[in-house]
């Protein structure tokens, strides 16, 4: 069997714009980002633009692209036309690299102002539209290293699927889904795992990952909980860091107070001593009594 570290993922993400009319005044508006692997994207339009008779502006921009180096992705945006499906505004780019310098590729006019704006056209409707991003999302070379370079080390994982005799799309799922493991691994770090949402994605893909079938991936699946437990970790980490600070501050209240006990107690013997000492031959007289006897 040989298998082709072909890496590549497909999503498909659904933005709906409502109360577009009360968005007119943005130069740039957002979607949520979504996911592909672990490639962050998002949708920008312009508001403006389109209600000032630019046109209504589409792209796909690339998330945290200066942290994740370079990528390669193939995709499709469409504006959905509610009337007739057939209608629907389509642009589709084959290939495109995104860099830090290169962070979003689109279309300056996907549609024009007056063919988008007007309700009877089917793409905005009770002030709504909708926009679909479809991905095919091709992981750059350190990807297809990371799978290279684990395989070199433990064969069984080629040979496994060897005995299996699946086919090979399967095979290539199979890759594909440990390389995203692997990489999500690589690139992430710890702070990043106190977000809610790199978690869910780890555990998405290793629920993906175990249904593969891998014959022994206990080597990973250790660093794999431990990533999952890096918030309860560090949530933990700071309650002892503050449990620290508490004792730390007690101790030197404590020690404080033991300074002032000792000066106190040196005091009180002090004050014992000289009234032991004022109190030799001293005999009391009442207010009340005479001066003198005569």
């Amino acid at each position: 069997m040989e298998v082709y570290f072909r890496v590549e993922t497909i999503v498909k993400f659904t933005w709906t714009i409502e109360n577009f009319y009360e968005l007119v005044e943005c130069r740039e508006l957002h979607s949520e980002t979504f996911f592909t692997g672990s490639y962050a994207w998002r949708i920008m339009i312009t508001p403006k633009a389109a209600n000032t008779g630019k046109g209504l502006s589409i792209y796909l921009d690339a998330v945290d692209i200066a942290n994740a180096k370079t990528r390669y992705a193939g995709f499709k945006l469409s504006l959905i036309n509610e009337f007739c499906r057939k209608k629907t505004k389509t642009r589709t780019k084959n290939k495109h690299l995104f860099s830090s310098e290169n962070v979003k590729f689109g279309y300056k006019s996907f549609i024009s102002s007056d063919e988008f704006l007007s309700p009877n056209n089917g793409f905005l409707v009770d002030n709504t539209c909708t926009i679909v991003a479809e991905g095919l999302c091709r992981i750059e070379k350190e990807f297809v290293q990371l799978l290279e370079k684990v395989c070199s080390k433990r064969p069984n994982l080629v040979e496994s699927h060897r005995k299996r005799n699946m086919s090979q799309k399967f095979n290539e799922w199979s890759f594909t889904i440990l390389g995203k493991v692997l990489q999500f691994l690589k690139t992430k770090k710890v702070k990043d795992m106190m977000n809610d949402d790199a978690c869910k994605e780890l555990q998405d893909l290793w629920e993906e990952l175990e249904i593969a079938k891998f014959d022994d991936l206990s080597w990973l699946k250790e660093h794999v909980e431990s990533a999952l437990g890096m918030k309860n970790h560090m949530e933990r980490g700071m309650k002892v860091k503050r449990l620290k600070g508490n004792v730390v501050a007690l101790e030197g209240e404590v020690k404080s107070l033991k300074e002032k006990m000792i000066v106190a107690e040196r005091d009180l013997e002090k004050a014992r001593s000289e009234l032991v000492k004022e109190e030799e031959g001293f005999v009391a007289r009442d207010l009340n009594d005479e001066l003198a006897c005569m």
